[in-house]
């Protein structure tokens, strides 16, 4: 390899490096703080985010003064997800669930610090709430973010790592009797949200399915029935994905009553 070549390996890797740190950071980065983290200069992180800002590999938060991922990259990542293998299987398990309950159905994936909607499909002959793909439920406020923090890869049984901003005794609770976890209106918006996980085979949470509906059928609690449609159509889609993958954190299963 010629040094040319050599350099432009290494400028790959550098550019590459840069996205990570992007990556795992819940805010906008100053180019200070990411040539920090990868022990680089100011100058040499200022050049490679130029040549990753002008495809729109990465862009500028709205102050200007931090960087983001930029459009083109969330573009890439919209279609790698859609294309992901959890997402083409859970199709027909959500068509099931919105014609079993009348309900919009929905499925969401992990993504630092929330949950993505990546699926939703509603009754054609039942109109009922909406919501966009692409969308993304913020923690602790959504069921599926606090199941996202809860399964986190980082957590061990027994661990408090990243669960000290919710119940965490409510939610195995929940887990351990219908299967599910909800929230009758965690955002104020009138909608609330029922959704159980779905395990890769590794045992790390790979989505959650659910329902979204008026919070007044949420309150005091959902009806049994419900939140045993959603979990038998999960346990389903559960089987078809990676049968058998559970992650150590999940309770066991004890049907209410």
């Amino acid at each position: 390899m010629n040094s040319d070549q050599s350099g432009s390996v290494k400028s790959v890797e550098v550019a590459v490096q840069i996205l990570d740190v992007l990556a795992n950071a819940d805010r906008p980065l100053r180019v200070t703080e990411i040539a920090r983290s990868l022990g680089m200069t100011k100058a040499r992180i200022s050049r490679h985010l130029q040549t990753l800002q002008s495809p729109g590999l990465v862009g500028r938060d709205a102050n200007g003064t931090g960087y983001v991922f930029g459009q083109k990259l969330l573009h890439y990542a919209r279609v790698a997800i859609c294309r992901s293998s959890v997402v083409e299987a859970a199709q027909p398990f959500l068509r099931h669930l919105r014609d079993v309950t009348g309900h919009t159905a929905m499925q969401t994936v992990p993504i630092p610090g929330g949950a993505l909607v990546v699926a939703a499909l509603g009754h054609e002959l039942k109109p009922g709430v909406a919501i966009q793909v692409g969308t993304v439920l913020p923690f602790p406020q959504s069921p599926s973010a606090r199941m996202v923090q809860y399964f986190d890869a980082n957590n061990v049984p027994g661990s408090t790592a990243n669960t000290r901003t919710f119940n965490v005794s409510e939610l195995r609770a929940k887990l351990a009797t219908f299967g599910v976890e909800y929230e009758d209106d965690g955002l104020g918006n009138g909608f609330g949200k029922i959704a159980a996980p779905i395990f890769g085979s590794n045992g790390n949470l790979a989505a959650t399915v659910g329902v979204i509906l008026s919070s007044s059928l949420l309150s005091p609690s959902p009806h049994p029935g419900l939140m045993e449609q959603i979990r038998s159509t999960a346990a389903l889609l559960q089987a078809h994905y990676a049968d058998g993958a559970v992650s150590p954190l999940m309770p066991a299963f004890r049907r209410a009553g």
